[in-house]
């Protein structure tokens, strides 16, 4: 464990289920930095300074969802926000976002938010919502599958 990680884990006690504020904030914020690049759970975990086992176990116990799929909520929901902004092609917002491609993109959009990328530019381009940042519920379905 690096200094760093020591440190993390002396001055934060873990709450009751799931892991620690800090170590969250530095998932999340790794997260949050890397959404349009190929990462893996070993790197969210790195970067919260956990193994991987115990991350990914931890992170459910707090936000009741897998890593991955918390990844792929957060790309959605910046991708309605790209989409409602109607500023760039939907490929473009695949790529920007880590999507194999725009067929993988639409796919995984359709499943989740029930309506093609497109129908959803088109309808909140004009009205410009797009709702709050992080909307999904954790009891939805996971779409991790996605290869992030």
């Amino acid at each position: 464990m690096t200094p760093a990680c020591q440190d993390l884990h002396a001055s934060d006690p873990r709450p009751a289920a799931g892991l620690n504020e800090r170590a969250f904030r530095r998932a999340d914020t790794f997260i949050l930095h890397n959404l349009g690049r190929n990462f893996t759970l070993a790197d969210i975990a790195s970067a919260a300074c956990i193994s991987r086992f115990h991350f990914a176990r931890q992170f459910r116990q707090r936000t009741g969802c897998s890593p991955m799929a918390y990844v792929m909520r957060l790309r959605l929901e910046r991708a309605k926000e790209m989409l409602a902004r109607g500023d760039q092609r939907i490929a473009d917002t695949a790529a920007a976002l880590g999507f194999y491609d725009q067929s993988h993109f639409t796919r995984t959009f359709r499943r989740a938010i029930g309506v093609s990328p497109r129908t959803f530019s088109r309808q909140h381009h004009h009205a410009g919502t797009t709702g709050a940042v992080r909307t999904l519920a954790p009891s939805e379905p996971s779409y991790a599958h996605a290869h992030p």
